[in-house]
């Protein structure tokens, strides 16, 4: 795959649906840039760990999971756009038109109001200059249409510039039998599963440079070697970098429970734990 030709053609493909999209605020001033980073994997693969470790790393913000309403705000800016399409030449007619003002909306005020929405409401009450790195973890990517992926990706880094991606996977027997997916069945946790792995990939093949590959079973090793090596990379990747006094933390966040039914070298799954009710 030829990645610097697929890469500019996305970003020719951005400049024509959204417009020079409003750039993210220079580091120095009051509303310091981020380094946006998005957690991509599906339900009970140990997410809230991952999200645990990022939130030890220093100014790093990532917060839990949302419902994924950020698709709801690019479906409802793929479907503006598309009935602009079917009903500009109509709208210019005017306040004769049953369309009239269609033709006002512009995707790039569209992209920057909602990439301001977003912010605020993931730093809550966080101050700005206390982060550096913000995002979410999400296991409801597989809502995302085969066809959407591209312009979804397009849209959410309009949103987000820049976007770094955490992949991360477990085995599939253990995370399908865990409590999340008991209550869905084991079929819909198999086509969720595979869906969201099929995002992964498109990410991992499109954006190689912004995206890290992630797995359960490392963080839970008996290898304390193998642990380090998953933990180095994960700062790494957030951060560029990963001291021994950020390894250190994130050896201590590792051994404390995550999740609605923790897990992490704490308390690994077991077949024989109940099956708490979902909320």
């Amino acid at each position: 795959m030829d990645l610097r030709g697929a890469v500019e053609r996305v970003r020719r493909r951005a400049r024509r649906q959204f417009g020079a999209v409003e750039p993210a605020p220079r580091q120095g001033s009051s509303a310091p840039r981020f380094t946006f980073l998005f957690v991509v994997t599906y339900g009970r693969s140990g997410s809230t760990l991952i999200q645990g470790l990022l939130n030890s790393l220093p100014h790093t913000l990532v917060r839990g999971e949302n419902d994924f309403y950020v698709y709801l705000m690019y479906r409802a800016w793929s479907q503006v756009r598309e009935f602009q399409r079917r009903y500009a030449k109509d709208a210019r007619r005017g306040p004769q038109s049953a369309f009239y003002g269609l033709n006002e909306i512009r995707p790039r005020e569209f992209v920057a109001s909602t990439r301001q929405l977003m912010v605020r409401q993931l730093l809550g009450k966080t101050t700005r200059s206390q982060v550096r790195v913000l995002g979410f973890k999400e296991v409801l990517w597989h809502r995302i249409e085969p066809e959407e992926t591209e312009s979804f990706f397009e849209f959410f880094e309009a949103v987000f510039p820049m976007a770094r991606y955490v992949v991360n996977r477990r085995d599939h027997d253990e995370a399908s039998s865990s409590g999340f997916w008991l209550q869905r069945g084991s079929e819909a946790a198999a086509v969720a599963i595979a869906r969201v792995e099929q995002i992964q990939e498109y990410l991992l093949e499109t954006r190689p440079e912004r995206t890290v590959a992630t797995h359960f079973e490392r963080f839970t090793s008996k290898d304390p070697a193998l642990v380090d090596e998953e933990l180095r990379s994960l700062a790494r990747h957030a951060l560029g970098r990963c001291d021994d006094e950020i390894l250190s933390v994130m050896r201590s966040t590792i051994e404390q429970p995550h999740g609605p039914r923790p897990f992490g070298r704490s308390r690994v799954s077991r077949a024989d734990d109940p099956v708490p009710e979902l909320t």
